[in-house]
Order: C-alpha cells, then sequence, then structure tokens
C-alpha cells in the first residue's frame, strides 16, 4: 500500500474510532434514569418546572434522590456536625455517630441556586421545615447543616446561595453580575422554600405544618432578611450573631480593623503575638466590673479598659508591653467607628474578643492576609458598586467613606437587613431570636443592640416589640461558636415553643461542656435584662444567677 493510502487508512480507522466513542457517549447521556423504585427515587422524575413565585416562573430541577440508610459518621463529622449545631443554635448530642435514614435530595432553582434536601422516612418527620442559611459570602452546599436538622426530625434544607466560590471571602462571582447579587442578598432562601414545599408535598403528602430559617452571620442576616421582605415565608427565624448591617460590617468594621492592625505601606502596626498579652489584661481589669470576677465580662460596655495602661517605658520594645505605635492601633481597634462629623455609625471591636484576634484581626508572624482585609478588600472591590470598579482599584487608595457612601446605597438595599420596620413579620404571627456572644469579634454584638433598639423606638417601645421579638447576649461567647464562656444552648427549642405554643422565652440555659461534661452552666436572659449572681454558691451553677433589669435601679 503506498504512503499516501496508509494514511488515509489511518484517518479512517481516526474517524470510525471517535464515532464509536461519541456513539457511545450519547447513548450514555440518552440512557434513561434507574428505575423508580421508592417514593424517594420518584423525586428524580418530579416536575418542578411551573412553580411560580408570585407571577414569576420559578422552575427548579431535582438533579438525583438517593434513599440513604445507615450512613455512618466518621469522627469528624461528628464533631463538625456538633460545631455546626452550635452555630445553628440547635445544639445537638456531641456522640452522633450515624444518621436516621432518609432521602437524600439534590438540585438547583433557577437559575443557579444550588440546593440539598434531607428528607426524615414519613415516620419520623415531625412535620416541621428548618432552612438553614448559608454563611460567610456562600458559594458552595455545606452537607453538616442538613445533618443537624435531619438528627432533629427536620425536613432540611440548605443552599450555596446562588453561586459557586471558594469559602468565605471570594466576591469574583458577583462582578457585575446584579441577578446573583440578588439570590446571595435576599432572593435565594426565599425561592427555596417554594421549591421545598412543593417537594415535601409530593414525598409526604403534606406541606409543613411550621417553617423556620436559621444560621450564623450571613446566615443570621437571611433571617432577618426574611422576616423583613417575606414575613410570611417563615413561622420562626433564629439569628445568630447576624451581619445585620451588612455593609457597614464589611466596609466599617472590616476595614477599620485592618486599617488599625496594618498600616498604608504593608506594615504590620500591632501583631498577633501581643493578643494573649492584651486579652489578660483587659480580663484582669475589667472581669469584676459586673460585680463578680468569674473569669468574664459579661457586658464589655462596663470595660474601660485603658490600652496606655500596656505601653512601654519610653525607648524600650518587649513581648510583654506595647510600644507608642501599638498602643495607638489597639486604641483604633476599641473604638467605634465615627463620621467627619464625630457621630458613631458602627460598633468597635468589644473588649474581650482578643482571643479571636490572631489570624482573624492581626497579623500571625507578619501575614497580612486576614479575615478582616479579605472581607474588606473583596467586598469593596466586587460587591458593593452596582459597577465593579476596574481591576487595578486599591480599597486602601481608592475609597473614602465620607465621599463614597452614596455610591453604596443601590447594593446597600439588597445586602442590608437593618430596617427598624418589622410590623409586617408581627402581623404575621411571626417570631424572632436573636442570639449574639457578646465576645464576638467579627460582628461586634453592639451593632445587634444598636438595630434591636431602633427596631424598639420605630415599633412602640421595647415591651411591644418583645412580644415577637427578643435578643439574648451571651457573655465570653464568640462569633457562631466557641468562647471562653457557656456555648452550647438550644434556642431553636426555645423558639419552637413561642411558635408552635405560645410559650415566649424568658431565658434561654447556656452550658460549656468539657469531655461530655457539663462544666458550667449559666441563664441568657432577654436584652436588656442581666444575669446577676445571688452571691452564694458556685458561679459555675445557673441555680445560683437571677434575672437583673438594669432598668429598674432603686
Amino acid at each position: 500500500m503506498s504512503q499516501s493510502g496508509s494514511r488515509a487508512r489511518g484517518r479512517i480507522l481516526q474517524v470510525v474510532a471517535l464515532l464509536g466513542g461519541t456513539l457511545a457517549l450519547s447513548q450514555a447521556y440518552a440512557s434513561p434514569p434507574p428505575p423508580v423504585t421508592d417514593s424517594c427515587s420518584a423525586l428524580r422524575v418530579l416536575d418542578l418546572t411551573g412553580l411560580m413565585d408570585g407571577p414569576s416562573a420559578m422552575p427548579a430541577k431535582v438533579l438525583s434522590a438517593t434513599l440513604t440508610t445507615g450512613q455512618k459518621l466518621t469522627p469528624e463529622q461528628t464533631a463538625q456536625l456538633a460545631k455546626r449545631s452550635r452555630a445553628m443554635g440547635a445544639s445537638i448530642s456531641e456522640s452522633i455517630t450515624e444518621l436516621p435514614d432518609h432521602c437524600l435530595v439534590d438540585g438547583y432553582v433557577n437559575p443557579h441556586i444550588k440546593f440539598q434536601m434531607r428528607l426524615p422516612a414519613a415516620q419520623d418527620w415531625n412535620s416541621k421545615f428548618l432552612l438553614s442559611a448559608c454563611d460567610g459570602w456562600c458559594g458552595r452546599v455545606s452537607e453538616d447543616p442538613t445533618m443537624v436538622g435531619l438528627v432533629r426530625k427536620y425536613a432540611s434544607l440548605t443552599t450555596d446561595g446562588g453561586h459557586t466560590g471558594e469559602h468565605l471571602f471570594d466576591g469574583v462571582w458577583a462582578a457585575d453580575n446584579m441577578p446573583a447579587r440578588i439570590d446571595f442578598g435576599y432572593r435565594a432562601n426565599h425561592v427555596l422554600l417554594i421549591a421545598a414545599k412543593a417537594i415535601m408535598k409530593a414525598y409526604y403528602g403534606n406541606e409543613p405544618k411550621y417553617s423556620y430559617i436559621t444560621g450564623c452571620s450571613k446566615g443570621g442576616q437571611a433571617g432577618v432578611m426574611a422576616a423583613a421582605r417575606y414575613p410570611h415565608d417563615f413561622d420562626g427565624v433564629l439569628a445568630r450573631g447576624p451581619t445585620i448591617n451588612y455593609t457597614k460590617v464589611n466596609v466599617l468594621r472590616c476595614g477599620g480593623s485592618f486599617k488599625a492592625a496594618v498600616a498604608d505601606d504593608g506594615k504590620v502596626r500591632l501583631g498577633a503575638e501581643k493578643a494573649q498579652l492584651i486579652q489578660v489584661a483587659v480580663m484582669e481589669h475589667c472581669d469584676a466590673k459586673d460585680g463578680l470576677r468569674d473569669g468574664l465580662i459579661s457586658d464589655p460596655r462596663k470595660c474601660d479598659f485603658d490600652p496606655a495602661s500596656l505601653q512601654c517605658p519610653a525607648g524600650e520594645s518587649s513581648a510583654q508591653c506595647l510600644t507608642e505605635g501599638e498602643v495607638a492601633a489597639l486604641r483604633e481597634l476599641y473604638a467605634p467607628v465615627r463620621n467627619s462629623a464625630g457621630k458613631q455609625i458602627y460598633a468597635g471591636v468589644p473588649y474581650g474578643s482578643e482571643g479571636r484576634w490572631p489570624g482573624g484581626i492581626l497579623p500571625v508572624a507578619g501575614n497580612t492576609k486576614t479575615f478582616v482585609s479579605q472581607c474588606s478588600a473583596e467586598y469593596l472591590k466586587y460587591l458593593a458598586f452596582p459597577k465593579t470598579p476596574s481591576p487595578d482599584y486599591n480599597w486602601r487608595r481608592d475609597f473614602n467613606w465620607e465621599r463614597d457612601q452614596g455610591q453604596l446605597s443601590e447594593m446597600a438595599s439588597v445586602y442590608d437587613a437593618d430596617t427598624p420596620d418589622l410590623s409586617r413579620f408581627r402581623d404575621s404571627g411571626g417570631k424572632l431570636l436573636v442570639v449574639h456572644g457578646w465576645s464576638d469579634s467579627e460582628i461586634p454584638a453592639l451593632a445587634s443592640v444598636d438595630w434591636y433598639d431602633s427596631v424598639s423606638s420605630y415599633m412602640g417601645g421595647r415591651d411591644k416589640v418583645t412580644e415577637f421579638a427578643r435578643l439574648f447576649l451571651l457573655p465570653g461567647v464568640n462569633h457562631c461558636d466557641g468562647g471562653i464562656g457557656p456555648y452550647h444552648y438550644d434556642a431553636l427549642n426555645a423558639l419552637e415553643a413561642w411558635v408552635e405554643r405560645g410559650v415566649a422565652p424568658e431565658s434561654i440555659m447556656t452550658t460549656r461542656v468539657v469531655d461530655g461534661h457539663v462544666t458550667r452552666s449559666r441563664p441568657s436572659y432577654p436584652y436588656p435584662i442581666e444575669a446577676r449572681y445571688k452571691g452564694k454558691g458556685s458561679i459555675d451553677e445557673a441555680a445560683n444567677f437571677a434575672p437583673y433589669d438594669p432598668r429598674k435601679k432603686k
């Protein structure tokens, strides 16, 4: 055979092989789904294309539905499950090693809102729905939130917030992408509830009797946002450490904290190696301000610690003191953010939160890519303005609050949940619990206090607001989980009792658990009521505390 003939024959064989592969691939895609053998797998063919959000179509799709039995958890999954439950305000046992049998559903709502749902067996279902809103800037579907709901017998759902991104603070997805921003800001959880009810109707034959939403940080914001924008969606809202003032958190608190810790030239002003020194000094000075030395700062507002008390002698530098520049940086962290007229516009970092500063606020070993640096830079570059700035935008150089705050208003209306008007939610019969740790360095609890006070002022006073919304403040508790204070509690149970039986929570019991044993317990009362030590008995036992209302001072 000639050389040209050989080449031609080779090309023919390549084409035949290519066609064969293409045919096999097309046959694989054209193959019907596995046969429906149970009510769970039947959800794969559930038609959700006709769902409506008012007059607007919002088609959805179930991608998979798998009957899941005997699912064992690794020790890491067990630990993460318990941690997630605390962030959700729905603390569960730390010894769960196997999930109840359930139907695991994955799907999406148009255009790109991915979700995961776990449906308990019909005989186990509590006839309720729990949506666990995503945290950070979302961007992924985590498995553990739906596991928490499943363990508590809920039909449970979580989401990626309507986009794919790197957790925690990747803003690239938002660049000139208004639909994705709107889904992230408020729409996703609303339309997911519509889809979830259709799925529950198909699986159980009934929609849920009660619907709840919970989450921490951005997940807490989602609950408050739902109460304001969609007051009939959820019967109960549990908001843990919520980023209610979303714009100010990212622009002012994150940005201000980063500027306090790192100078414009990139040099570290205050590093993580000084965090423990500061923490010990603050605790020593302020622990007893509430009348009890118990290792907790019950209310950081009463702390009057002066950073200058740690200043080194002139000309000296030591690990056991602060330089003049470090003292100045520390003052900036604690100070509230003020505008050019001197008016406070956002809370400072609270006293007692120093344990969470390394890597979050303060650079570790000179690494200036901290929590606050990422949220401020990514937010201003990709989420803050209606039109994304040029690629060379540098927020430290190019952003000025006094000059640019007007340009933030359009997107603030999408992200911010700080309206004081919750009258429609109140009138719908909804109930709201906000739980915030006093030692939260990421989202200062004072931001929730200020917002709650504004709601009270707008809606006729605190006594009227407590009929449908209550705020609980936890001493020594960090953002979402952990801290030196008691951080195990079950606010979801309290919310259920309020919604379903009309029993308003007069207190929430908090505990500290070490190796499965309760080492400390303490009640938390609705703000502004404080837990006061009675003067006898162990300071670690809740029975030795009683409510004290500072408004009724003698």
